[in-house]
């Protein structure tokens, strides 16, 4: 009877917790600013919704999550634009909000997967001078994302797409991108995110890469 007690107190103490770090004036706040991020397609689209998650971080400068968005939807930015001379202030943006997100967070897997994104931002930018630095850096990442959680659909993902995109003569493999999407999908049928607004990215790119990679 003492121990289910003592059970009740702690899970009384974790849910007043939860309710304290996401009050729910933020929790509404990013829910809308969530709300419609699979249908955007251009980089104007996206530095829109950017630009929303910074205003909630600069409302709310202790929670991680605002700069992880600002993070991912500048990665999104550098994707879809089509102006090479815009390249650096994206990666610049994308570099200082992944650190704001890790010194808030520090060893959270979501976090590392972002670290992956953003090396690889700088090999795509200028891959004769700067893959020789971010391509390991990039690897190193994803290996600390898996290690802090083994099930993060989005480490394999990523993983999976670095091996599909990659030219084979510097080690891409498309049979083993096909592989490891294969277990990405798996992950991301099994996940389940920690809030409505932790991450959930993810699932239809893979399915979408998958694709490809079987061609």
């Amino acid at each position: 009877m003492k121990n289910i007690l003592l059970l009740f107190v702690f899970a009384l103490f974790v849910t007043q917790t939860q309710a304290q770090k996401y009050n729910e004036k933020f929790v509404k706040a990013m829910e809308k600013a969530l709300t419609g991020m699979d249908s955007l397609s251009t980089a104007e689209q996206w530095q829109e919704r950017s630009n929303n998650f910074e205003r909630i971080a600069q409302k709310e400068p202790g929670q991680w999550l605002p700069a992880y968005y600002v993070a991912f939807s500048q990665i999104m930015v550098f994707n879809m634009e089509k102006d090479q001379s815009k390249y650096e202030p994206i990666i610049n943006k994308v570099d200082k909000f992944v650190m704001v997100a890790d010194s808030l967070m520090p060893d959270n897997s979501e976090i590392w997967v972002l670290k992956n994104m953003a090396a690889t931002l700088h090999v795509r930018q200028n891959p004769m001078v700067n893959g020789q630095k971010f391509g390991p850096l990039g690897g190193m990442a994803l290996e600390k994302a898996k290690k802090l959680n083994p099930e993060n659909p989005r480490a394999y993902m990523q993983e999976g797409l670095s091996l599909l995109f990659t030219p084979p003569q510097w080690g891409g493999d498309k049979v083993k991108a096909g592989i490891i999407l294969e277990k990405a999908l798996e992950k991301f049928k099994a996940f389940k995110p920690e809030t409505t607004i932790h991450p959930n990215w993810g699932e239809k790119a893979t399915e979408m890469f998958l694709e490809m990679a079987k061609k």
